[in-house]
């Protein structure tokens, strides 16, 4: 889910287990993982009318020129790949 806030700073969440939340909020320089709990996620979040899968990739373009930590790298990649096997089972 690609979500944005109220300074228009997009974050792609990569794992929501209904109480916590994992996000990675597009920065300069290297990504990382932010965590939050449900209620403030919901409070300082709202989802985007983007499409992930162009965010998706700009993501990870920008995690490979910049950087990122190995939690919010494979959150993405995981992320890109479940898309792909979604897709590619469509066609």
């Amino acid at each position: 889910m690609l979500v944005l806030n109220a300074e228009r700073t997009s974050a792609i969440v990569i794992r929501h287990d209904g109480q916590n939340v994992r996000l990675v909020p597009m920065k300069a320089g290297r990504l990382t993982v932010s965590r939050c709990t449900r209620a403030r996620f919901d409070s300082e979040w709202r989802a985007a009318d983007l499409p992930l899968a162009p965010a998706l990739d700009d993501f990870l373009a920008h995690a490979n020129r910049q950087g990122a930590t190995v939690e919010a790298l494979k959150g993405l990649e995981n992320l890109a790949q479940r898309d792909r096997w979604v897709v590619s089972n469509l066609f």
